[in-house]
Parts: C-alpha cells; structure tokens; sequence
C-alpha cells in the first residue's frame, strides 16, 4: 500500500507557487470534478430541502500576495477556497455557501457536512500526492499516453475519469497520480501486445453512466452562467433568448434536432447516441464561453469552463454564428451596468 502523506497548508503553497497558471486552474478543474463527482455519487442533500447546484474554486486562494482572479464569498462574507451552490427544493432560493456553514444556513445536519467534508479531504490527499510527484521531479508520461491514444485505446472509453485527466493534464504536464499512472501502463501494455477487449453489457452500462455524469455536471456549469447572467440584470425574455441561442448553435451541422434535457435520458441510449448527446452539450458550454469571455463577473466560470472542454479535447473556438454575436450584445449591457 502507498505512504499516504498530508501536506501542512504552507508545504501546499510553496510548491504551488512553482506551478504555472495552467498547471494551478488544471489541478483545480481536477479537485471539482472529483468533488462533483461525489456529490452525484452519494446524494448527500438526499434527505434535505436542498439540492447540489454545483461548486465554483479559487484556485488562486493559496497566493494570497498575486491572486490572479476575483475572489469567492461565503453568503457570510467569508472569502472561500470552494463554494458550494446550493437550491432550495421548495422556494427556488440559492445559497453560496463553505462548507463550514452547511448548518448554519441551511439546516443541513452537521454529520452530513462532515461527510463531505471527509470527502474534500481525501480528495487533497489526492492532489497532494500529485504535488509531491511534481516536486520529486516527475512528469506527465506523454510517451505512453501518445501511444495509448494512437492506438486507439481509449475508444469507447472517452467518457472516463483516467481519459479526462490524461487530457487535462498532458497540456500542462502535471504527473499523474500513481494509481491513474499504473491504470495507463496497464493498457499500455496490453497494446503493446496486441491484446483487445471487447466491452462486456456491465462495462457498457458503467460508460453510459460515466457519460451521464458528465453531461450532467455539463449541464450545472451552463445552469450557473445563466444564473450570473440572471443575477446581473438580464431580463427573463433575453436570457430565453440566450438558451435558445445556445441550443441552435450546439445544434448547428447536426442531422438531428434531438436534444436531451434531462441526465436519466441517456441511461436509455446506446453508447454511440449517449456520447453525441454529450458533445452537443460539450458544444453549447462553448457557446456560453465565447459569449461570456469579456463578462467580468463571468471570469472564473469561463475558467473552469475552459478546463471543461479541454479535459473532453474539445475548445471553445471563436464562431462567427449569429446567435453568439447577439447573445454578446445582450451581455453588453452588463457590461456597462456592473
């Protein structure tokens, strides 16, 4: 079993401030999806009022002298490291809450807020290991994975937690962590032999769920831009405007005008339609992207949008399609009023 080792919070921050600004937002990117992906897993706000809107990190709260971006608040007035967003079930209110203050405002039971906080804690343990391999001197195995992927390794397995990190992290060679590393060896050598495998109905049903999860957290950073847009003072027609712009364009070349609204859906889909539903919805995040890059407020949401597409090979671009240009000049406004 591998020595598990905690770093103190300065041990953490000296050897962040050795890392690039990308190596910092792809480490972040990593800590939310991991989280995230908890929170669809364990249905922690199952016996609550609330539900899990999704969660926004800092990942420059560790420089305390050269933050780069706008900080993260607690409804408190609390600056934060993560904030969880949070709906109420019954009234439609949100909360922007740490996770210190789950009880507090939002009458969750302390044993559940410990829960997850649990659940942030192995999650650093996790980026700690990561750090630590960086600061031996070890880098993203960029051979093998090269190879992987030529060889078409990953197909049919686009949709994996190990494929996203390798994506993620190959652009700004971050190590990975020993067990994702021993994962890629072991299919590195199973193709170095010629070995192929054929996907069993369980192993299918788990990509078709693995899909499912990430359309859905897809779908919450879409639901907070248009909630920021909302809260800025977009008016209810022209934010209908905006959704309707972003469907068409994610839409746009398709054969088919079908557009799923709901993550269960795709549980009923074959796999080639589960991972078309999940580009089209790739597609229009990178719509809210280019609408939103000059939207101050919208910053770190861009930034963790970005890293979205880039875990998924894809980019956000820059289209000339009317619906964008139009959705901007609406934006515009906010711009001026804020």
């Amino acid at each position: 079993m591998d020595k598990i080792i905690a770093l103190t919070r300065q041990q953490r921050e000296a050897i962040l401030q050795h890392l690039t600004a990308n190596q910092v937002q792809a480490l972040s990117e990593f800590t939310r999806y991991a989280m995230l992906s908890r929170f669809h897993t364990h249905h922690y706000l199952k016996q609550t009022d609330w539900e899990f809107q999704g969660m926004v990190i800092d990942p420059w709260y560790q420089r305390q002298h050269d933050h780069l971006g706008d900080n993260l608040y607690c409804d408190c007035g609390r600056r934060l490291k993560n904030q969880f967003i949070l709906r109420s079930r019954t009234s439609g209110r949100q909360l922007f809450l740490g996770i210190s203050h789950f009880q507090q405002h939002a009458s969750i039971p302390q044993k559940v807020a410990r829960e997850i906080q649990a659940g942030i804690n192995e999650i650093n343990l996790y980026m700690d290991s990561i750090l630590l391999a960086y600061q031996a001197g070890r880098r993203f195995p960029q051979k093998i994975f090269q190879f992987v992927v030529d060889q078409q390794g990953f197909k049919n397995h686009e949709g994996t937690i190990l494929y996203q990190r390798c994506n993620l992290f190959s652009r700004v060679d971050l190590p990975l962590h020993q067990r994702d590393y021993q994962d890629l060896q072991t299919l590195y050598h199973q193709l170095k032999q010629g070995v192929t495998h054929r996907l069993t109905k369980k192993e299918i049903k788990k990509l078709r769920v693995d899909i499912a999860t990430d359309w859905r957290q897809v779908d919450q950073q879409i639901t907070m831009f248009n909630y920021l847009l909302r809260q800025h003072g977009l008016t209810v027609q022209d934010l209908h405007r905006v959704k309707s712009n972003s469907i068409n364009y994610a839409l746009q070349r398709r054969k088919t005008r079908f557009f799923i609204s709901d993550y269960k859906q795709l549980l009923a889909l074959t796999l080639t339609k589960a991972r078309s539903q999940l580009a089209i919805k790739l597609r229009q995040l990178s719509f809210y992207v280019q609408t939103c890059e000059e939207v101050s407020a919208a910053k770190i949401l861009c930034e963790q949008a970005i890293q979205i597409l880039l875990a998924h090979k894809t980019t956000s671009g820059h289209s000339h399609f009317y619906g964008i240009k139009e959705a901007k000049k609406l934006t515009e406004k906010l711009m001026i009023n804020n």
